[in-house]
């Protein structure tokens, strides 16, 4: 499925940026959110033109059980692998499982792009493909999976901007 998300905040798109790549940022999101019960930073390297990055993400798990199986925290856990073009303002990412048998059956990847919207204003836009390689019931939890993903990544606009205003 496809999927986009947008997310408007009250400061200049290069105010918006760099707070996205604060090395302080994913402490501050660990503590505040209530989507996630972890987030680590496991590799950065930045120059002049790219900032990548792999971030291990632990979310709180948001389907309990898929049929018969139970869903437990670790079976969560992905690692973004990212690629930010300072240039273009554009990230694109890979959300991969950390759990062998989620990877070979879940695919998460897109771009996340920056827009000046003028006057101190600016947009984040996610626009990416989730799939999810299980007969009759990928579709469902694919459902399932991008809402909460929305549910995330709104709390995480909401922390952000609130760290923006302290910082």
């Amino acid at each position: 499925m496809k999927f986009e998300y947008k997310h408007q905040f009250d400061v200049p798109v290069d105010q918006l940026i760099e707070a996205m790549f604060n090395p302080d940022l994913p402490e501050v999101l660990t503590e505040k959110m209530t989507t996630v019960i972890k987030i680590e930073v496991l590799e950065r390297d930045e120059n002049d033109q790219v900032i990548k990055r792999r971030v291990k993400y632990t979310p709180v798990p948001m389907i309990k059980k898929i049929g018969t199986k139970k869903i437990t925290p670790e079976s969560m856990v992905f690692v973004e692998e990212s690629s930010f073009d300072k240039g273009r303002k554009s990230m694109t990412f890979a959300n991969i499982p950390s759990h062998p048998k989620i990877r070979a059956k879940m695919s998460n990847e897109g771009e996340m792009v920056f827009k000046d919207l003028g006057g101190g204003r600016s947009e984040r836009i996610m626009k990416g493909t989730l799939k999810i390689k299980f007969p009759i019931l990928g579709r469902v939890a694919e459902g399932i999976i991008a809402k909460n993903g929305k549910k995330m990544l709104d709390e995480e606009a909401a922390v952000l901007a609130e760290f923006m205003k302290q910082g």
